[in-house]
């Protein structure tokens, strides 16, 4: 079990939100950015803290945070998941299922052996799952990188975690800076008819702020207060489940000692399994997924200013070199994705599946939701509902290519994961074009 979340740290982390938030309304520059205020408060936990100038009173344990609250992150995702039949899947989001797993696979595919490259001619002095950090970056956000890192961490290379939370950071600029630019191209080129600017935003969607009017409840009230107050068996659910992640992770890592299970894993599958119980007794009528969404979501916003203001900058100078190399090839190969691959599988409404693809891909589900309603404000494409339906199964993969990657690249075995990722991507190929694309013909005759 880990050091529970200290007051003070909490509180600074707290502090550095709202501050971040205020200076997010109140300036221009950052709202024409799109910088989400947790990165500008983590940019800020860096500056003022012991990288920096060293005046916030961080407690000595506070980089730890951040693993806590990656398992509390997705315990809280676990119990607002449902899982969709195959013929659900297959008729509203098989192809962009299909696109997902092969823009995710191949990514990390593709970092980890341009990593292990670049590695291998340039610098042989770095250890070779360089290239994963990248992709754990700008894929899986802030959240995988920092799953990764502690893996890595557990492994002997504790500089990982300060790379892949770097190209986390990175990646969310780079998502919304070139994604701007895709829309330009796109519409120079016809793929869409327009796209709401920045000036043609409103003062509220500007400030990153919901007009009063339009503000919705964040949850259900589905206990009565007489008896116990709703958020708190909400709140009661998560913590029990990030405590099962460590208990469960711990146990299962304990028969081999080459053997560690991610406590992200276990969180997922735990929160699963307990919303599973709760269909079955019908107890899932007095529990609200809003909660669930707002507990992870609010573990997002404190793990992203706990991880970024953790980076070493010290240890980043002696990565610079590969560093910038990887996250060129990274851009690049995310483009060729997004632009050539796209169209070939997403079929109507490529484009806007392809940005908000771009957008997850390089940094966030926040920066592709961002993009998307740039583009569809309205979202007529229901690219937001075929991707929580494709979200499931995919997920499941990602969990595996999370937690194996690392140790794969760390102990040699680059061929056996290139071979694996490979035929994977051939099997989901196979689906789409003679199952999913076979389905969805059915379904609309």
């Amino acid at each position: 079990m880990p050091q529970g979340l200290m007051l003070s740290d909490l509180a600074i982390a707290g502090a550095l939100l709202v501050v971040a938030k205020l200076l997010r309304v109140h300036i221009t520059l950052l709202q024409k950015i799109y910088i989400p205020s947790a990165v500008l408060a983590g940019l800020m936990g860096l500056a003022f803290g012991p990288a920096g100038f060293d005046v916030l009173p961080w407690t000595d344990t506070f980089t730890a945070n951040a693993g806590l609250l990656t398992a509390a992150l997705f315990s809280a995702l676990g119990l607002a998941t449902d899982v969709p039949s195959p013929k659900t899947v297959a008729q509203r989001a098989g192809s962009l299922w299909a696109f997902n797993q092969i823009a995710s696979v191949s990514q990390w595919l593709f970092a980890a052996m341009l990593g292990w490259l670049v590695t291998s001619l340039f610098w042989p002095e770095i250890n070779a799952g360089l290239g994963v950090t990248m992709s754990a970056g700008f894929m899986g956000g802030h959240g995988t990188s920092a799953v990764v890192g502690d893996i890595f961490g557990s492994l002997g290379w504790e500089d990982a975690f300060s790379i892949s939370l770097t190209f986390a950071t990175v990646g969310i600029f780079l998502s919304i800076g070139i994604g701007m630019l895709i829309l330009q191209v796109a519409l120079k080129l016809g793929w869409i008819k327009s796209f709401t600017s920045f000036n043609n935003m409103d003062d509220y969607e500007r400030k990153g702020l919901v007009k009063p009017s339009e503000q919705q409840p964040v949850m259900k009230d589905t206990m009565s207060s007489l008896s116990v107050d709703a958020f708190a068996i909400h709140a009661a659910l998560v913590v029990i489940v990030t405590a099962f992640s460590y208990v469960s992770a711990d146990y299962l890592s304990s028969f081999h000692d080459k053997v560690q299970i991610p406590t992200f894993v276990t969180g997922f599958l735990g929160g699963m399994l307990i919303r599973i119980i709760a269909q079955q007794t019908k107890a899932s009528k007095y529990l609200c997924d809003g909660a669930f969404n707002h507990a992870s979501g609010m573990s997002t916003d404190y793990l992203i200013v706990f991880g970024i203001s953790s980076i070493k900058i010290t240890v980043l100078a002696n990565y610079l070199a590969p560093m910038i190399v990887l996250a060129l090839g990274g851009v690049l190969f995310t483009l060729w994705l997004v632009l050539w691959v796209a169209p070939r599988i997403l079929g109507e409404n490529w484009f806007e599946k392809g940005i908000f693809s771009w957008g997850w891909l390089t940094g966030t589900v926040a920066m592709g939701i961002a993009l998307l309603r740039i583009v569809d404000p309205n979202m007529r494409s229901k690219v937001l509902d075929d991707y929580a339906i494709a979200y499931v199964p995919g997920s499941i993969t990602d969990i595996f290519i999370i937690s194996l990657m690392p140790f794969a690249m760390y102990h040699g075995m680059q061929w056996q994961a290139l071979g694996v990722g490979l035929t994977y991507i051939a099997l989901v190929l196979f689906i789409w074009r003679f199952v999913f694309n076979r389905t969805s013909k059915t379904a609309t005759q």
